[in-house]
Parts: structure tokens; sequence; C-alpha cells
């Protein structure tokens, strides 16, 4: 044997062996932080192509703008019950399509178009009015409206996964299960994934970083009872109450307390000037399709029936973290909360618990 060729021979031998310590390690041993993830029961991965917007109000509109944007679908159906709107906005994005990677952009005014869809966005509903823009004030005048629209869409596309983003959105997300018996991977809210971006930018701007390099969460309610989880702030693996002296609690000598406000009012301070609130909204919702349309998907604070999690004993929806895949909520995570961030999430549930039970469904 030449002097190449045993080299040749040995090359092989330790590509051999790399490739079975390869591909012997590449199975992940089982830990456990596995106990942290509790999985959704039912739960399939199926592909996405053809995405519902029921709605085309602002909220609806901005949602389709940032879908297509995104490159999220090329089969688009706007739909809502003035069908003249549904068609004007419609073609204005088929009038561009070419600059939208060719999608299709239907209008529907009666759910038939919206058939075999993947995914139901669900805007529709009474929009909240007052001094205090209540999400919860318009909930009855909402459910109305969804007890008359969701079943049909449900109908024509069973094994689609709804997003509810009409408001308020964790009563409506308990009202649409109700009314559809959804399994609950299946029918969701964007929830505090919204507030959870709105907590980090905020601490970021103080910190002066990138927002997209803090890290921390946000549960409950999409609302006013929404918890910020300031126990689980961490920036670069450094947990931020590990170097901050009472951090958002007790005397706080550097005020971060006045972010919790800040996260559970600043779409007030939005719609005050604008009326609504949408762009944020918008991207919120586009990001869990982008989940949803990825690989291994993504952990985001969304909103479903979270019984039997945390601490909560009754069918309540109200925002955990998630693993958010092609087939909805694959697995939620408990999070270690403080003793007063586990009582403030009991509190945020219990005022859902008594929104839902005065729900006429």
């Amino acid at each position: 044997m030449t002097l190449s060729q045993l080299i040749r021979l040995n090359m092989a031998r330790f590509q051999a062996k790399t490739w079975n310590t390869k591909t012997m390690s590449s199975k992940s041993a089982k830990s456990c932080f596995s106990k942290s993830m509790k999985p959704m029961k039912q739960f399939k991965r199926p592909r996405i192509s053809k995405i519902s917007v029921v709605g085309a109000g602002q909220v609806g509109t901005a949602i389709s703008a940032m879908l297509l944007l995104r490159n999220l679908t090329k089969n688009l159906v706007i739909l809502d019950i003035n069908y003249e709107l549904a068609q004007a906005e419609a073609l204005d994005f088929q009038h561009a399509s070419a600059f939208l990677n060719d999608a299709r952009v239907v209008p529907c005014g009666d759910s038939t178009n919206s058939k075999n869809s993947d995914v139901v966005i669900i805007t529709a509903g009474a929009r909240p009015s007052g001094k205090d823009r209540s999400r919860l004030a318009a909930m009855q005048k909402t459910v109305e409206i969804l007890k008359k629209a969701v079943p049909k869409l449900v109908e024509l596309s069973p094994d689609a996964t709804f997003i509810i983003i009409s408001n308020p959105a964790d009563v409506m997300t308990y009202a649409v299960q109700r009314i559809t018996n959804l399994p609950k991977h299946r029918c969701f809210t964007t929830g505090c994934h919204l507030d959870t971006v709105r907590f980090r930018n905020l601490i970021a701007n103080r910190l002066r970083l990138p927002p997209s390099q803090v890290h921390g969460y946000v549960i409950g309610e999409h609302g006013a009872s929404a918890v910020p989880v300031w126990s689980s702030v961490s920036i670069a693996g450094i947990r931020l109450n590990d170097v901050v002296k009472n951090l958002a609690c007790g005397d706080d000598p550097e005020n971060w307390a006045k972010i919790n406000k800040q996260v559970t009012t600043g779409g007030l301070a939005v719609a005050k000037t604008k009326g609504y609130t949408n762009w944020a909204i918008a991207l919120t919702c586009a990001d869990i399709v982008q989940a949803m349309s990825g690989g291994k998907g993504k952990i985001a604070c969304v909103g479903t029936d979270m019984k039997g999690l945390s601490g909560i004993q009754d069918n309540v929806v109200l925002s955990l973290p998630c693993l958010v895949t092609s087939g909805g909520i694959s697995h939620v995570f408990e999070l270690p909360l403080t003793d007063v961030e586990q009582s403030k999430l009991m509190a945020s549930a219990n005022i859902l618990l008594e929104a839902q039970c005065s729900l006429s469904i």
C-alpha cells in the first residue's frame, strides 16, 4: 500500500468515527428541565399556506399588511361583514402584488372564501370606548358578533389554528373555545406577547441596550392586571434583581416600578391620540404566525386555558410562556415566581374568571 493510499484510508476511518460520534450524540439526553415544559394534548404539526383575517378594520388591515410584507402567506383572505370594505382592502393589496411575492389576496363577506384555511385570525368586535377604553366593557357586544361568525369559520376550516385578537382578547378566546369546542392548543390569543415586548423595550431604553437582548416576561391578563415578572429579567445572563436592590418593590431606590404602569397603559397612550392601536398588535400577530411557519417555533407569552398550570385551578384564559409552533401551542412553561408575583397572577386570574362568568354564551 502506498503512502497516499494509507493516508486516504486513515482519513476515511477518522471521518467514519467522527460521523458515528456525531450521530450518537445528536440524540438529546433527557433533562430535568423537561419537567417545566407541560405538553399540550392532541398537538400536531401541519403546514401553513392559507390565512384568513376576519375583520377589515384598522387592526385587521394592519395584520394583513404585516403577513404579506413578511411573506408569511401567498394566499390571504380578508373577511368582513362589509364586503365592499373587504374588497377595497384586498384590491389595494392585490394591485401591488408584484411587490408582495405575487401573493393572492381575496375579499370575502360570507366566510365562503375562507374554506380550508390553515390559520384564522379574528379581529372583529366592538371597539373599546369611554375614558379608560376598557376592553372588558366591550366584551358582550363582541361575544354576540363572534357567536354569529365563528361557527361557520370552524365548519369551513375545522383543522385551522384560530388566533384571537378581538378585545378583550383573553375573555374572547375563552368565548371562542366555548362556542366552538376547539382544542386549546389551536385556539389562543397573542395575549401578553405584546406586553412582554413592551416590557423588554422599556427596560432596554433605560439601560441603553437593544430590546432584543433583554429577556423577561409579562404574564396573566393582556390588560390592566398584567404581571411583569421582574424575577425573570436578565441581560447577558445577568439577572437584574441580582444587581439592583429592591427591584420594582419595597423602597425601589431606582424607581423601576414605574415601568409596571407603562406596560399596562402603553396602548392607551397611543389610542388617546390615534383613537385606536394597530401597528404593534399587527407586528405581534405576524411574529406569532412566523413562529408557526418556522421549524422549531418560538417561546412567547400567549394566552389559552391554563387550568392546572402555575397554581390555576379554574378554566381561565391567560398568558404564560408557551412554545408556539406550526400546530399552535405545543408546550407551556411554568415560570418560577416569587410569592408576590404568584399572588398577582392569582389576582389577574380572578379578574378574568369574573369577566368570563359574566358572559352570556
